[in-house]
């Protein structure tokens, strides 16, 4: 990227700073608390081949079943609005048609045809590798921690898409293992990991599509500090009752949000602010602080409708995670 302060460049340098370096800390703080969950309260003579097999049975439930609900839902959807758009004589091109007759492999694996889900194909291979971290780290704790964060520098420059994943899994199942607390350890690192992470994150920006590689070492080298940095002030936000009463509320809406936006909310959103502002920069602007915003609360409309309507579907396809008391306790009692 070319050092400039033309007004283009700078929208340029600034939405990709934010959208695909900052907001990288979302998935690697996704990762790292489902490596840390996975062992957390795990008593030494707890482990074991059972204890595996409810692990991974909770799993099956909670993320392998909706990622399978959700992008065969999407290629339905896809199916749908071609057919008819068709009907009515409209002929429409579409990026995820060509996905849809790429077949079963990439709608589930490659793709996944949902893009977002990617996250949940890595993590149910996660789930299923889990129980391997316990005795090397409990036998080898420093070895172990090293082995993952060598595997973690390494990762920018091998093109295999688990490698991040395994490492910042493996950070977590390492803290949880250890018995470590993440906030308390955030606390003590904030100072120094704010000073990295804000000298870092232009760096990478910059760098973006450069030789080498150099902007996934330096984002890669960003994440830890960071992670430390954003929890440190969500840590301060929770402080505040109405955003902590805000923040509890909605988070039964996550999941939803995260797997159902990328079915033609976002993209069509993004059509609507196109043809209503144009393409100029002021209009790039607009789109680029407006279209999350109407997209979230496209979603959480759609969320609210379909928990009054069909309450028990809608905690089926995100695994549970949605406050339906009744049927959560079926699935309690049947599969934890």
């Amino acid at each position: 990227m070319m050092l400039s302060l033309d007004s283009a460049n700078v929208f340029h340098f600034l939405t990709e700073m934010f959208s695909h370096f900052f907001c990288a800390i979302a998935v690697a703080w996704f990762f790292f608390f489902s490596g840390f969950l996975y062992y957390h309260n795990l008593q030494e003579d707890q482990f074991g081949k059972n204890w595996a097999i409810q692990k991974l049975n909770r799993r099956v439930h909670s993320i392998l079943i909706p990622h399978l609900f959700w992008n065969l839902l999407n290629v339905l959807m896809v199916l749908l609005v071609t057919w008819l758009f068709g009907l009515i004589g409209i002929g429409i091109t579409s990026d995820q048609m060509v996905g849809v007759n790429k077949g079963p492999l990439y709608w589930f694996i490659t793709g996944p045809i949902d893009f977002p889900l990617w996250y949940l194909r890595d993590l149910f291979i996660m789930s299923m590798l889990a129980p391997a971290f316990y005795y090397p780290i409990k036998k080898w704790p420093w070895i172990s921690l090293a082995v993952i964060l060598i595997l973690y520098l390494v990762s920018f420059k091998i093109d295999f898409f688990l490698f991040p994943t395994f490492s910042l899994f493996g950070m977590g199942a390492w803290m949880s293992i250890r018995k470590g607390n993440i906030l308390a350890f955030c606390r003590l690192l904030r100072y120094p990991a704010a000073a990295i992470a804000f000298f870092l994150l232009p760096i990478a920006t910059f760098f973006h599509g450069s030789e080498y590689d150099l902007d996934k070492f330096f984002r890669l080298l960003f994440i830890p500090s960071g992670m430390i940095t954003f929890m440190n002030i969500c840590d301060k936000l929770y402080e505040f009752e109405g955003y902590r009463k805000l923040m509890l509320r909605l988070t039964e809406t996550v999941f939803f949000i995260y797997a159902a936006h990328e079915i033609y909310i976002l993209g069509w959103t993004k059509g609507f602010f196109l043809r209503a502002f144009g393409a100029t920069l002021a209009a790039k602007w607009i789109s680029y602080l407006f279209v999350p915003v109407v997209t979230l609360a496209i979603c959480l409309a759609l969320f609210y409708l379909l928990k009054h309507i069909m309450p028990k579907t809608l905690s089926f396809a995100c695994g549970w995670r949605t406050v339906h008391k009744e049927t959560y306790t079926k699935y309690e009692q049947k599969y934890l």
